[in-house]
């Protein structure tokens, strides 16, 4: 026996002392026999310390060495975390040679060891997102495409689907081939996406280079097409497990089925109620999969809960058995008692619901909660805007989760952009912004021009174009003076039109104008189709309409004395631009960065999340906002089929089962959007649940109304 394998067999734990105060499901599973498992574990199951529990028992127990085990998770953060829990049982030496790793680590491990076979050269290097969209954009460049109109980021985006789909470039080229011929009609935008995937492929072979996507599908080719390899690391990986198996797509499916051999054991874990990312690919039947291509499946469930009380976890079983898609029935009993009850507050407008919510959290700041063990989570994140200002208006301290703040997203920086000029022409910062956006053929060498003439001048970029517009009327006017003009005289003249009509409209009416008069509507519209978001997928489009909301909004606590203005020019919309203006930089300035630090601001802070980023997270206090109609379901989500609309119920359900302590649903009866009042009410999922318990005495719930 060589050194290795001694200390690969050298006693690591007392098994009395692994099995220490698990459930008796939790060490069902953990001291399962050697066999392909499916454990199915319900939110706040303890699913971690299982997984963590049966690689030391695979060890400890059964003796298989640590180099035989695999363990594949999705994040690094979450094998990080993996590692650090085993190493605590195992010796140093078995925590090395353990493969605990991210689907991406584990299949570039195996690339470098075998990059040859995989048709690489040694040493290829990673395209990351900005690298990928970089060559995409040099190749619709050489092609001549309109970089405007299909912009390379989506290009890359659909490349990195195609591939998740194991589809190629030669295979995408012939589907496209047969969908002409078959519809006897081209598709531009297929046909464009197919030469530029097949150049795409091309110049990173030449290269050596591989994106994210292709780490995957070109492992799977290795294994799929080299028996040699494959049955290596058959016989290398005696034990897998696979945690978020709901989570998987196609590809991750079948490396799976690639690197189990016929004397190998897989153990997934994942629960098919907390699958919501089907957007990105992952297919939760394939849980029902693993149960008919592989033999003998030993099945768990583990369904006692250590996060939330019973009252919460009601709630949440209660709406997720409406799903019929499910792999195994479950309901969450909870070990942290019955609890509060959970309170929906039923408000009469989003406004109503903003500042609803933010007095609740000033009352439980008031009672010593710690800000950080509260969470405001949401369907999408326009939805965040409202909440952001009446917190802050509270003066109390938030971040945003995996998310930027309103006032610094892009279309709202460009629309911001342009009402700057108008109340400060000097202000070239925001001229440069959008000058040439939407596109208006003012180029680079365009832009340095009237920088060249407005340092010439010592004046503003816009001051050097009504310089131009005097000069060209005259006899004696240069003519490349006077093309340059031509090139800048329709966004000079929508200048002059936003200047004349702010001073004929209300501050509002005037804002909705501009962003449809810049053509900022229409830009950010298609900008939202070509990425595939509708209204409802947080779509820029829609955060347009928000910002006039809050400029309606702004208008009418001026009127009612809430924000003070000088009495004498109040009437004037261009004074209430210049307020408005000062107003929200106020408040952006005062927010916190994105990491949750900042210089002047504590770090004790509300958590603002959309439930897709709140996943594997827990709070002891939640409020689950916008928990209405077309929202919560989404209105497009409902209208397309049962699969989407569980999905949907799936989402509200790991909203839920993010609380511990004290859970907020809340609804607005009419929310204002676009500066219109649309009529909501409440999501079907809450009246599926107040329907349920219609005549029970004991409710889970209260309903607070809130004017």
């Amino acid at each position: 026996m060589s050194d290795l394998d001694l200390l690969d067999s050298a006693p690591v734990a007392d098994e009395s002392k692994i099995l220490e105060g698990l459930n008796d499901s939790q060490k069902e599973a953990v001291s399962s026999p050697l066999c392909n498992a499916l454990i199915i574990a319900g939110a706040g199951t303890g699913k971690t310390r299982v997984l963590v529990s049966r690689i030391v028992y695979l060890i400890s127990h059964y003796q298989v060495k640590a180099r035989n085990i695999l363990a594949v998770t999705f994040t690094n953060k979450a094998a990080k975390e993996m590692r650090e829990r085993i190493g605590m049982y195992l010796n140093a030496n078995d925590t090395h040679h353990l493969w605990a790793n991210t689907f991406h680590s584990t299949c570039l491990r195996l690339l470098r060891a075998y990059a040859t076979q995989a048709g690489l050269t040694p040493g290829f290097l990673i395209l990351d997102t900005d690298g990928q969209n970089s060559l995409v954009k040099r190749i619709m460049l050489d092609l001549k495409m309109d970089i405007k109109e299909i912009k390379p980021s989506e290009f890359a985006s659909r490349i990195s689907s195609l591939k998740e789909k194991g589809m190629r470039a030669d295979d995408f080229q012939k589907r496209v081939n047969y969908i002409k011929y078959t519809n006897k009609k081209k598709s531009g935008t297929i046909e464009k996406l197919a030469l530029v995937y097949s150049a795409y492929e091309r110049i990173c072979n030449q290269e050596n280079s591989v994106d994210f996507a292709e780490i995957l599908l070109r492992t799977v080719e290795l294994l799929r097409s080299n028996s040699a390899i494959r049955e290596i690391q058959n016989e290398r990986f005696k034990e897998i497990l696979v945690d978020e198996f709901q989570d998987t797509n196609s590809i991750q499916y079948e490396l799976l089925t690639l690197l189990a051999g016929k004397n190998s054991h897989v153990m997934v874990v994942g629960d098919d109620d907390q699958s919501i990312y089907s957007w990105r690919g992952a297919d939760y039947t394939n849980m029902k999969k693993f149960l008919n291509t592989f033999p003998d499946v030993h099945q768990y469930l583990l369904s006692l809960n250590y996060r939330s009380t019973q009252n919460i976890l009601d709630m949440a079983n209660t709406l997720i058995e409406k799903n019929f898609e499910r792999v195994m029935l479950k309901n969450l009993k909870g070990n942290n008692g019955t609890g509060s009850l959970v309170s929906i507050f039923k408000c009469a407008n989003n406004r109503v619901e903003e500042l609803s919510v933010a007095k609740e959290i000033q009352s439980l700041k008031d009672q010593g909660v710690k800000l950080s063990d509260i969470a405001v989570l949401y369907r999408n994140n326009y939805l965040s805007f409202g909440f952001e200002q009446a917190l802050t208006k509270a003066k109390i301290p938030y971040v945003i989760y995996g998310g930027q703040k309103f006032f610094e997203r892009a279309e709202i920086q460009s629309a911001l952009a342009y009402l700057k000029i108008l109340v400060n022409k000097k202000d070239d910062t925001a001229l440069l912004r959008i000058i040439n956006l939407p596109a208006r053929k003012i180029g680079p060498k365009v832009v340095e021009s009237l920088r060249n003439i407005s340092n010439e001048h010592s004046c503003s970029i816009i001051e050097a174009i009504e310089y131009l517009h005097e000069y060209v009327s005259s006899s004696d006017a240069a003519k490349e003076l006077k093309t340059l003009y031509s090139k800048v005289s329709a966004f000079y003249n929508l200048y002059l039109e936003l200047l004349s009509k702010k001073e004929t409209m209300r501050l509002h009416e005037f804002v909705h104008h501009m962003l449809t008069l810049t053509g900022l509507y229409a830009f950010y519209s298609e900008k939202d189709a070509k990425e595939g978001k509708s209204e409802e997928d947080n779509s820029r489009y829609k955060n347009l309409g928000v910002l006039v909301s809050n400029v309606k909004e702004f208008e009418a606590s001026v009127d009612q004395g809430e924000v003070s203005v000088d009495s004498e020019n109040s009437a004037k919309v261009e004074d209430q631009l210049t307020l408005y203006l000062t107003n929200i930089t106020l408040v952006s300035g005062g927010e916190i960065n994105e990491n949750g630090s900042a210089e002047t601001m504590p770090f004790d802070c509300v958590n603002l999340m959309t439930i897709h980023a709140s996943k594997g997270l827990e709070f002891k206090y939640v409020f689950i906002c916008g928990f209405e109609s077309e929202i919560l379901p989404s209105s497009r989500k409902s209208s397309s089929g049962d699969n989407s609309l569980e999905e949907e119920r799936r989402l509200a359900y790991v909203g839920i089962t993010r609380a511990k302590e004290q859970l907020v649903i809340s609804y607005a009866n009419a929310r204002t959007m676009f500066g219109k009042n649309e009529q909501k009410g409440a999501s079907s999922f809450i009246n599926d649940i107040v329907e349920s318990y219609e005549n029970s005495k004991n409710k889970p719930y209260k309903i607070v109304t809130k004017i």
